[in-house]
């Protein structure tokens, strides 16, 4: 029975309690009420905090996200194009002041011999919005990168160079091809030598419309007026090159991270240089935005990198003056992310959060686990908008604190009561013949909330339900 309550206290402490609870009551909300599919990752000093992933991986399969999901990352891409331009730069094979002309001689703008790297890098550069009136046309049909900078990036200036923020994918599209030019390699190559393979980023590369990436999620949309998805546009993602045809994980991406806020793909120095706001250009810097932001009680020196690319939506935070990261991926575009990504910020930096608070059980009169007792009936689907999936939950109190009963038809005399906090939490296993489940949450009134995982078949599974 010792070595029970121990394991049980672990499997507490790492699943349901304290902040990881809090962060779970989080993603829980967003899920249900929020319409959230996606995967998040907390940390500190580069070490997870959390880590989960929730809803529908493919709809028409019925897979479900984990941690472990591939997404298309959009634009923070471009973080992974300016790391590698500044690399350059320290090597001194390249300079921030020099034009295009200096490395891309045959291109055939009016910005050649005006527009500099540091310019294409702030989105200052004047070059006409490659995407143009048409927007997404520009990468509905295949087209090799030169001859996409030779037509949607090579027009005559807009403005004067460095004078105005215009974003744009075409700037960073030149600063890839320019990549490769200086270095002779593909961008992919790149990519691989100085970033992915010496920091571990197994899963993480470029993107083409022909690959199939075991793991990578499709993207969705969702109609506002009805609360369906469907599927995104077609589109060849490869068009949009070193701008956002990038797909990762979470926990890669955190690697990403930690190797330039570590200052270990880059000198401190460069760094320094990487993270240098531009007030006048909305605050943009190299791959990043900088700015001091406000966070509940706290303001702190933030950079932020999003990317939308239809359902492809993310969003990477690193609070500089705390060395706290989030970051969340979506494959719809149904969740406010921003919202999400903040509730999460105040939890990371001890503050309370802001979503719809839910009745509690006096805490001062303790609990009455009698009335806990019986049949629960839990929702098990992975998505709100995908058919109901209930499935009993039998609660039997044993002796103190401990309980036994039934989870999805299976039994168990492992559970563990926690009556010691606000909420009523509980944790217990499960096995079948080659598996084992761990499955932990708390009790609010007559509504459950939970959550289960595999480490054996690598997944994680939120759900909710009420009292029969």
């Amino acid at each position: 029975m010792k070595f029970t309550f121990i394991i049980l206290t672990l499997l507490i402490s790492s699943l349901g309690f304290g902040q990881t609870t809090k962060f779970s009551e989080v993603i829980n909300y967003y899920k249900s009420e929020k319409n959230f599919n996606g995967s998040v990752v907390v940390a500190t000093n580069g070490q997870i905090d959390f880590i989960s992933g929730v809803g529908f991986a493919n709809r028409q399969a019925g897979t479900n996200i984990n941690t472990k999901s591939k997404f298309k990352i959009a634009s923070i891409t471009k973080t992974f194009t300016a790391v590698l331009i500044l690399k350059l730069y320290e090597q001194g094979k390249l300079d921030l002041k020099e034009t295009i002309g200096k490395y891309l001689p045959d291109y055939k703008g009016d910005g050649k011999d005006k527009v500099t790297i540091h310019n294409l890098l702030t989105y200052s550069s004047g070059i006409p919005n490659c995407e143009g009136k048409t927007g997404i046309e520009v990468y509905q049909l295949p087209i090799s990168t030169d001859d996409f900078i030779a037509k949607y990036c090579s027009g005559k200036l807009e403005f004067e160079p460095g004078k105005q923020f215009s974003y744009d994918n075409g700037d960073y599209i030149i600063l890839g091809r320019i990549i490769e030019k200086i270095t002779e390699k593909s961008f992919l190559q790149n990519l691989n030598e100085t970033i992915l393979k010496p920091y571990g980023l197994n899963n993480t590369s470029m993107l083409a419309t022909k690959d199939i990436v075991s793991g990578l999620v499709p993207t969705y949309n969702i109609d506002d007026s009805t609360k369906t998805f469907f599927i995104d546009d077609p589109m060849y993602i490869e068009n949009y090159f070193t701008a956002g045809a990038m797909y990762s994980t979470v926990e890669d991406l955190l690697k990403f991270d930690n190797a330039i806020f570590g200052n270990k793909i880059l000198a401190k120095k460069t760094v320094d240089l990487m993270l240098t706001p531009y007030p006048e250009l909305y605050g943009v810097a190299y791959g990043f935005w900088v700015t001091d932001n406000k966070y509940g009680n706290i303001t702190t020196k933030t950079a932020n990198r999003q990317g939308s690319i239809w359902g492809a939506n993310t969003n990477w935070i690193h609070l500089i003056d705390k060395n706290k990261t989030v970051i969340v991926f979506s494959n719809t575009n149904a969740t406010n992310l921003n919202d999400l990504t903040e509730q999460l910020i105040l939890i990371a930096t001890g503050q309370p959060t802001t979503i719809p608070k839910t009745t509690i059980i006096n805490p001062t009169t303790g609990y009455d686990l009698e009335k806990i007792k019986g049949t629960w009936l839990l929702d098990l689907r992975p998505d709100p908008n995908s058919e109901p999936y209930l499935k009993d939950f039998i609660i039997i109190p044993t002796k103190g604190r401990a309980f036994s009963g039934e989870f999805y038809g299976t039994a168990f005399t492992t559970g563990y009561f926690n009556t010691d906090w606000e909420n009523l939490y509980f944790a217990f296993s499960t096995k079948d013949k080659t598996n084992t489940y761990f499955h932990s949450g708390y009790i609010v009134g007559n509504k459950i909330y939970g959550i289960s995982y595999s480490a054996d078949r690598k997944f994680t599974s939120h759900w909710t339900g009420a009292k029969k």
